[in-house]
């Protein structure tokens, strides 16, 4: 049987304070979710910023984590085949995948700050957990 990688409570920690330290320092008001390989909601917290981002950062997480790749990688799609939208994908950039080799173990959505610093801060996330070092290794 194949053995895959997963998040733990600590990677989540570290996920979770790096993407708010990076909001934090460009003062911007975010909601950031973190979610599993699966898409459910393992973290959640709002910066301050307005009640609509909860729930889109939640479908952008989601959306990286089913496509296993960011959640920008939709909007194109959606030019093409608009059929995507029944999906209930949030095609809008600010999500990134966590990937571990070919692994997809979940994914950071952002939302409240323009789609660029979403991104980025979601980016911040990943960095730390890859200087961190492997998954699962604290």
């Amino acid at each position: 049987m194949r053995q895959k990688p997963c998040l733990t409570h600590e990677d989540v920690r570290i996920l979770a304070e790096a993407c708010r330290q990076k909001a934090m320092t460009q003062q911007l008001a975010v909601t950031i979710a973190i979610v599993d390989d699966g898409g459910h909601l393992w973290h959640l917290e709002r910066l301050d910023a307005r009640p609509s981002t909860i729930e889109v950062a939640i479908g952008k997480a989601r959306t990286a984590a089913l496509m296993r790749a960011p959640s920008a990688a939709l909007e194109d799609l959606i030019k093409d085949m608009p059929g995507i939208l029944a999906l209930n994908a949030m095609p809008l950039r600010g999500a990134l995948p966590v990937m571990v080799g070919e692994d997809c173990v979940g994914a950071i959505g952002v939302s409240g700050a323009q789609p660029v610093d979403d991104e980025s801060i979601a980016e911040a996330g990943r960095t730390a957990l890859t200087a961190y070092g492997p998954l699962g290794a604290g």
